[in-house]
């Protein structure tokens, strides 16, 4: 990872440095600093990944007898793969960072395209190879060679992300998200920057009279604040759902995280919420003193987390931000689709029926699609709260 450009102001100084689960985050500058991060675990939510590559892979799905073409074509698509993959991340990671603020907020973002610009991709190197050693090889004896090298490719893949969202937490940019006793309860933090505009002067000036008329000039000064928020939350009553499966509404530029996540990825993200009961805010101008609030709340307090274990966005708590939005895949919007689809089908049949049944017979058809409607649309939506 590029240290970030002494221009751009460090998150991690004037007192957001954070310990988390008996490891502090933040600092820059440990013993053995690459060291300790590689031999961090592994989540074995990441077994996801290594599985959904391995059943994914053409290699792995050749018969022993396949031929050179055939295999040389599987070699070509598996490569392209775990490249696939590796680039997806990278994707994820630049949209949640450029989520921490609203995106007609042009300040901010422009700090934040500069944080981008600062991640590095995972880092991998295939040992997946057709050089000339392999190429001699008969078939038979060239595939079951490259299977076991993508094999360990695709383990060392799933290491490489671990390693390097575990680095993206000691550089600020994720969270890493500590479950507590028994499940239930989690500490993590999020980030948040917002810009505020004020208006520090007004001046107004007038010239010309009532016979060739009166010019009137105003001049307004304004001041752009950009701030830094780091939340931490403790969550108790937590729990984890798929973002399809999740029913409340979400910020608007939470949404437009999960709409911008490449498919590739999304199948690894949850929402975990639960209620937040302890808040504490450290809020920074971008170059000036950081202020530290700390608050005892009961409040929802969702999260955008990947692999259950590093949280990339989050809301709630005592923030002030109006989650009214949807995004591809939420329930809501399923929920409207179905009921759009009822309504047209119920308009069908009663025009199929008036040959046969007349007008009154129509509107009965109506009437009953309408209460049928009604009540699965009263089920979904009671169901999807629980």
């Amino acid at each position: 990872m590029r240290p970030v450009s002494e221009d751009i102001p460090r998150m991690t100084s004037d007192g957001l440095a954070l310990v988390l689960g008996g490891r502090t985050y933040g600092e820059d500058v440990k013993d053995d600093y690459f060291g300790h991060l590689m031999n961090m675990a592994v989540p074995r939510e990441l077994d996801g990944l290594t599985q959904t590559l391995i059943a994914r892979s053409q290699l792995l799905a050749l018969p022993a007898a396949a031929e050179r073409n055939a295999i040389y074509q599987a070699y070509g698509h598996d490569l392209a793969l775990m490249e696939r993959y590796r680039a997806a991340f990278k994707a994820c990671i630049d949209a949640a960072v450029r989520a921490r603020a609203k995106a007609t907020h042009e300040n901010a973002q422009a700090f934040l395209d500069r944080m981008v610009a600062e991640i590095a991709p995972v880092v991998h190197e295939p040992t997946l190879s057709l050089g000339a050693e392999a190429l001699a090889l008969e078939p038979a004896a060239l595939l079951p060679r490259l299977q076991t090298e993508l094999r360990a490719d695709v383990e060392s893949l799933a290491r490489n992300v671990a390693f390097w969202l575990h680095l993206l937490a000691e550089s600020d940019y994720v969270s890493l998200v500590q479950w507590i006793g028994d499940g239930s309860a989690l500490q993590y933090h999020f980030f948040r920057m917002e810009e505020v505009n004020e208006e520090t002067g007004r001046k107004v000036e007038q010239s010309g009279n009532l016979f060739v008329g009166i010019t009137t000039t105003t001049t307004t000064r304004r001041i752009v604040r950009v701030f830094n928020e780091r939340r931490v939350h403790t969550v108790v009553n937590a729990r984890s759902r798929t973002p399809d499966a999740y029913p409340d509404r979400v910020p608007e530029r939470v949404a437009g995280l999960l709409d911008t996540i490449p498919a590739e990825v999304r199948p690894f993200v949850t929402i975990v919420d639960g209620q937040v009961t302890r808040e504490e805010i450290h809020r920074r101008l971008t170059s000036s003193k950081t202020e530290v609030e700390t608050h005892s709340v009961y409040r929802p307090d969702p999260a955008v987390v990947l692999f259950n274990t590093w949280a990339i966005t989050g809301w709630g708590g005592s923030l002030d931000e109006p989650a009214t939005s949807t995004y591809q895949g939420h329930m809501s919007r399923r929920t409207n689709g179905i009921l759009v689809a009822s309504a047209i089908a119920t308009l069908a049949a009663a025009a199929a029926t008036v040959p046969f049944a007349g007008p009154r017979g129509a509107g009965v058809v109506i009437l009953i699609g309408a209460i049928l409607t009604a009540l699965s649309q009263i089920g979904m939506r009671v169901d999807k709260r629980r």
